[in-house]
């Protein structure tokens, strides 16, 4: 019995040990289990900040391209002003928003800072996404390098992308009669399409008169649009965009559009061209026509090329005139400013023009590369035109400082009607203009809406953040 009692007490030994071991290594389990949950707690959390971080790059870098496409870059830029002329066109568009929370667009160090070299710009608070921007020049080229970062600000993304110099699109071009002015119509006037009714559009971008558009002619076959967003459109006893109907009528009437860029005009294109001066005669070749001399063409007036008037002038067109080319005015450095009492251009009898790239090589003013310079009729922003007779059908746009049409003045215009100036552009008598506009797909020679910036191809890079 003795020697039985000393076994069971081994084996109760044995099963303690056994115990022991046991929780040694489920505590040993438990501790590592504990351990890789924790781990891939951080992981998970560290994927998901990368992630937010990777977000929010993607998001600020489509903001910075968005802005860079809605910039104005004036023409005529040089290089080392581009920065400068990028961080006026941000600054007018984000200045004062949200997003720059109370910072303001600048050249620093070189750089432009979006919202600042400091801080961000949160995308969405409820996850904390976030970015920052910053915008440097290499050559031509603008090189947007954007941070983005999520709920750890420890981690974060960076990408770069260059930006290059593009022309804008004319908008502008998109309608029949545009101007900077106030714009009325009276009498039997009618605005119409040729083929397509919606191009016999008209805008005013006047931000003065409490009413921009007055419509008392007889018709306007597109839509009537404002800038000024405190504005009215007053239309009486015409019809719009085809209807009589008032209610109908207002889905035709539109207040408060964005102002469209209106075009710089560099007539420089074609004065090289104008290399005759203008000999008092009823001809005009590739001619130009000097400050103070008045000329007045009479009847059978045939006017080939190009015809460069310098200001101050009086030109006149009386009785049955053929132009076959354009007219141009004096622009740029040394350019008079728009005067409608001394710089005037006065259509008084019947015009028959015809675009210039319609000149054959028996015109006396022919020049291969002269009659690619297509899309133009008359570009003359500082002179008030005024037409009252017939005009025909002329090949290009019209782009003056002020245009009036009374009496029976009419014709068809391939390509817009362009008022440069804020004064009243007005319509009366029997008045008509027809347009028959290429719009935005053929930009008339000597005529640019500045340029902004698109992405260079192949330039999307993953980079340190800075």
């Amino acid at each position: 019995m003795i020697r039985n009692n000393a076994k069971s007490r081994r084996r109760h030994g044995l099963s303690s040990v056994l115990a022991m071991l046991y929780l040694v290594l489920f505590s040993t389990l438990a501790v590592g289990f504990a351990a890789a949950t924790s781990m891939n707690s951080q992981i998970s959390r560290n994927e998901r900040s990368l992630q937010q971080a990777d977000s929010a790059a993607d998001g600020g870098m489509q903001f910075i391209r968005y802005q860079l496409g809605a910039m104005t870059i004036p023409p005529g830029t040089q290089t080392s002003a581009l920065l400068s002329a990028a961080a006026t066109s941000l600054a007018t568009q984000l200045n004062g928003t949200s997003n720059m929370g109370g910072n303001t667009v600048q050249v620093t160090n070189n750089a432009i800072y979006i919202p600042s070299a400091t801080s961000w710009t949160t995308i969405d608070p409820t996850v904390g996404t976030r970015f920052r921007a910053m915008i440097t020049q290499s050559g031509q080229f603008l090189v947007a390098t954007v941070d983005g970062a999520g709920t750890n600000s420890s981690i974060a993304k960076a990408i770069q992308m260059q930006y290059q110099l593009a022309p804008k699109a004319g908008a502008i071009l998109d309608y029949g009669v545009a101007t900077e002015g106030t714009l009325a119509t009276g009498g039997a006037t009618v605005i119409q399409g040729l083929t397509d009714p919606t191009k016999g559009s008209v805008l005013s971008a006047d931000m003065i008169s409490s009413t921009p558009v007055v419509i008392d002619g007889k018709s306007v076959s597109g839509d009537i649009s404002i800038v000024n967003p405190n504005g009215n459109i007053s239309v009486s006893g015409a019809s719009v965009g085809g209807t009589t109907n008032p209610a109908l009528m207002l889905t035709h009437e539109h207040v408060g559009v964005p102002a469209p860029t209106f075009p710089t005009v560099d007539t420089s294109v074609f004065a090289a061209y104008a290399t005759t001066a203008y000999s008092g005669n009823g001809t005009c070749n590739n001619c130009f026509i000097p400050a103070n001399t008045n000329p007045s063409f009479a009847g059978g007036a045939q006017i080939n090329g190009v015809m460069y008037i310098m200001a101050p002038n009086s030109v006149t067109f009386r009785g049955n005139t053929s132009i076959t080319g354009v007219i141009v005015s004096q622009t740029g450095s040394g350019a008079p400013a728009y005067n409608g009492s001394t710089n005037v251009i006065s259509f008084a009898g019947n015009v028959s023009a015809t675009p210039i790239n319609q000149m054959t090589t028996s015109n006396p003013a022919y020049s291969a590369s002269l009659v690619q310079l297509t899309g133009a009729f008359m570009l003359v922003p500082n002179f008030a035109v005024s037409m009252t007779g017939n005009f025909g059908t002329v090949g290009g746009s019209i782009a003056a400082g002020s245009l009036s049409m009374t009496g029976n003045a009419s014709g068809t215009v391939q390509g817009s009607v362009i008022g440069m100036q804020d004064v009243p552009m007005t319509l009366n008598g029997h008045a008509s203009i027809t347009i028959s506009s290429t719009g935005t797909t053929n930009y008339p020679s000597g005529m640019s809406f500045g340029n902004d910036y698109t992405p260079l191809p192949g330039t999307y890079i993953e980079v340190q953040p800075w």
